[in-house]
């Protein structure tokens, strides 16, 4: 690495740190003044003690958060204006206001100074949110694979659904064989002639028989 390129990155390391001190300086500026005109606005109105605080906290607050929400939506693609969240923001940001001017000397002019330091909170806390990490997308279940190759076609020259067909390619083979060896010493193939060819269930052996004896390979036995 060049002695340019070490300059430029202390360069911009040290303007990361001052635009955080600033933006640290002038959020918790703004923060305490917010929080201590809508206390004072509390007391005022007759809370006292703790709950004057929580009202500062809750009522500061809850535009942040609703604007935390907002911007999550629009990173979401939804865009519509009217949402829950948008409508949380809206009034948050009023109460504050109101809460803010309250107390302030009932001119324009005290009306905004009065009104700034939570300005200048919103403010740095809306840019902080642009510099957020992205929330990260949901992820898609992927489909299951499904199997796009056709079903095997039936052995050649056999009906589907046979019983001879059903067999494997050896074994349809040797019942083939023996079947034909029957047939041309001018009768039926049996149950012994299969057993002794091929060991197979006597349920399936009975269905060979009526089959094997009327076609073999999908031709009519002519005796």
């Amino acid at each position: 690495m060049s002695k340019v390129d070490t300059l430029r990155g202390t360069g911009t390391r040290l303007v990361d740190v001052v635009r955080v001190l600033v933006t640290v300086v002038l959020g918790g500026i703004g923060a305490a003044a917010g929080f201590t005109h809508t206390h004072d606005w509390a007391v005022h109105h007759g809370q006292t003690g703790w709950l004057a605080w929580a009202d500062a906290v809750v009522i500061e607050g809850i535009a942040i958060v609703a604007g935390f929400e907002v911007r999550r939506d629009h990173q979401r693609g939804n865009t519509r204006f009217l949402t829950f969240p948008m409508v949380v923001l809206v009034a948050g940001f009023g109460i504050q206001m109101t809460a803010q001017v309250a107390l302030a000397e009932p001119t324009p002019g005290g009306w905004l100074l009065a009104a700034m330091p939570a300005l200048g909170f919103l403010v740095v806390v809306k840019l902080l949110m642009r510099r957020a990490p992205a929330d990260a997308a949901p992820e898609t279940p992927a489909a299951p694979a499904t199997s796009t190759s056709p079903a095997p076609p039936p052995a050649s020259g056999l009906e589907r659904g046979s019983t001879l067909a059903k067999l494997p390619a050896g074994v349809r083979d040797t019942v083939t064989r023996t079947t034909e060896t029957a047939h041309a010493a001018g009768r039926h193939v049996t149950a012994d002639d299969l057993a002794a060819a091929v060991k197979l269930p006597d349920a399936m052996v009975t269905a060979l028989l009526d089959e094997l004896n009327t076609r073999v390979n999908h031709h009519p036995v002519t005796t």
